[in-house]
């Protein structure tokens, strides 16, 4: 199901005009919220996602002209020296490379092998913040040097400035702080430390996303492609078409939508029980008594 065909179904169970655009941004919005709500309730398997990403040298640059693409090779126009460019920032105007073949000159002019783009050198520096996932995280789960095959600890702000007060340690990365946001595109920054001294070694992230708001342009997508399983493709429709009574008064209608909501979510939650393969985890039988006590009579120690 695409997320116009859902919105469309919402608008049908509630009997608006499926055509009107008012409408249909006003279901958009309503599914919007039943999909983070969902996403909120429990800790689903289908939230979770792994990705690397490769650390880099950071190129401070200035003038030229067009902007730089990632993976395409850059050239100095002196040295002769070649590198691969993993990403690039217009402001500050920086090229982020790894697996440079030799130094470069300063002042002299690096050009992009596929876009053309120019710029002159100026220096050189390792990349200590990276933002390495482009949307938003609900939670980090770990870090791994999968180069150098040992995992990374992920400390709190206080123990990173005790590591290194001005940050200029350099060497093999053994720990990671989640820094805060990008503060242009809002996208999560983690801080390493030491700071890298050699490039193109692969850090792998596990981590759990937060869903994002779906706009008018993401209606042709698949929901299962913008991260809800099918088991919720109704829910959500449940839910935005329970919301929308709630708007017309209609209390009948929004509680007969809540019940199935309620109805499709039971059943997702018995399914996400099985996220580690066949294995089940029954409930502990209530009891009023301590997970260990020690009973002292005579010598008479029992643990229950």
């Amino acid at each position: 199901m695409t997320l116009g065909e859902a919105i469309t179904m919402v608008l049908n169970r509630v009997g608006l005009d499926t055509t009107n655009a008012d409408f249909k941004n006003e279901a958009r919005n309503y599914i919007n919220l039943t999909a983070a709500e969902i996403s909120a309730l429990v800790d689903w398997w289908w939230l979770d996602r792994v990705t690397s990403f490769k650390t880099t040298s950071t190129f401070t640059v200035s003038g030229g002209s067009g902007t730089f693409v990632a993976g395409e090779t850059i050239t100095g126009g002196t040295s002769g020296s070649t590198a691969t460019v993993d990403g690039y920032s217009a402001s500050p105007k920086e090229i982020y490379i790894y697996s440079p073949s030799a130094d470069f000159t300063a002042t002299e002019t690096v050009t992009g092998g596929t876009s053309g783009a120019t710029a002159a050198y100026a220096s050189t520096a390792g990349t200590r913040i990276y933002t390495p996932i482009s949307s938003g995280v609900g939670s980090w789960y770990s870090f791994y040097d999968q180069s150098n095959e040992h995992p990374l600890r992920i400390v709190g702000p206080n123990e990173y400035d005790l590591l290194s007060e001005d940050y200029s340690d350099t060497g093999s990365v053994e720990a990671v702080m989640v820094g805060g946001v990008d503060t242009t595109t809002g996208y999560p920054e983690v801080e390493l430390w030491r700071v890298p001294d050699t490039t193109n070694e692969t850090i792998r992230v596990r981590y759990r996303i937060a869903m994002t708001a779906w706009a008018s342009g993401n209606d042709t997508s698949t929901l299962l492609a913008l991260g809800l399983p099918q088991i919720l493709e109704s829910a959500v429709v449940y839910g935005a078409t329970k919301l929308y009574l709630q708007e017309k008064a209609d209390d009948q209608g929004a509680a007969r939508e809540a019940a199935e909501l309620g109805r499709v979510v039971d059943l997702a939650l018995r399914q996400n029980l099985h996220m580690q393969g066949n294995r089940t985890y029954p409930a502990a039988p209530p009891s009023s008594r301590q997970p260990f006590e020690i009973v002292v009579d005579s010598t008479l120690v029992i643990a229950s």
